[in-house]
């Protein structure tokens, strides 16, 4: 294992290590956007959660602080959530779906100094289906996503596989329910709450295992490439 795959797995574990901690894990030079999706009988809902990595904050802070004060107002808030609401897609059956701001939360721009600031967005939309695709177009210069979906065991969601594309930007998956499932509290699951760092964390596993099979690939591949040249 070289050394660039030695530095990512070492910032991957101390990321996952300090999610368990409550705080936000990611690359120091990557806009992390790491989406769950929880459906229900009748609604799906999405939450976000934005993370910069310091490195990269001097180009958010462009997008957010339209008026260049160093500072990020009410207003400005409502705009950045706006943008991002827009700049991503939830299809139910093929058919574009609505989806509305239910709550969100900026951190200080003293903790996304430090890279451990997360902006956190909740939407919703009041429609369900048994096909579902979402797509993340925030932001792809210096962003990095995940997105899974989580489900309440009561509720008897059944999801076949779901299928993301190479840099989970989106993801899209077939659903039912079971008939004799009983549906749970709606929105309970899906709230900000303590078992967003452990799912955070697992996607995060998931991505440091697919960085370090890159890697090596390429490595592999440079190495037979080079040993080709020289025969």
């Amino acid at each position: 294992m070289n050394t660039v795959t030695l530095k990512r797995v070492e910032v991957s574990v101390l990321l996952v290590l300090s999610l368990t901690g409550g705080a936000a894990a990611h690359r120091l030079d990557e806009y992390l956007q790491a989406t769950l999706i929880g459906v229900t009988r009748d609604t799906v809902e999405v939450e976000i959660q934005l993370t910069p990595g310091f490195a990269v904050l001097p180009a958010l802070m462009a997008v957010i602080d339209q008026d260049r004060d160093g500072r990020i107002s009410s207003e400005e808030e409502r705009a950045y959530v706006g943008r991002v609401a827009r700049e991503v897609e939830l299809r139910i059956d093929g058919v574009p779906a609505r989806l509305s701001l239910i709550e969100s939360n900026f951190p200080t721009i003293e903790s996304m100094r430090e890279g451990l600031g997360t902006i956190r967005m909740k939407l919703r939309t009041d429609r369900s289906g048994h096909e579902l695709r979402f797509e993340n177009r925030h932001l792809p210069q210096i962003s990095a996503y995940l997105v899974n979906c989580l489900a309440a065991p009561s509720d008897g969601l059944v999801v076949r596989q779901q299928k993301r594309d190479e840099v989970q930007k989106s993801i899209e998956f077939e659903y039912s329910f079971g008939a004799d499932a009983v549906p749970g509290p709606r929105s309970a699951w899906i709230a900000l709450a303590p078992f967003w760092p452990a799912a955070i964390g697992m996607l995060l596993v998931v991505r440091m295992a697919v960085l370090v099979y890159r890697e090596r690939n390429t490595t592999r591949i440079a190495s037979k490439s080079s040993r080709v040249k020289s025969l």
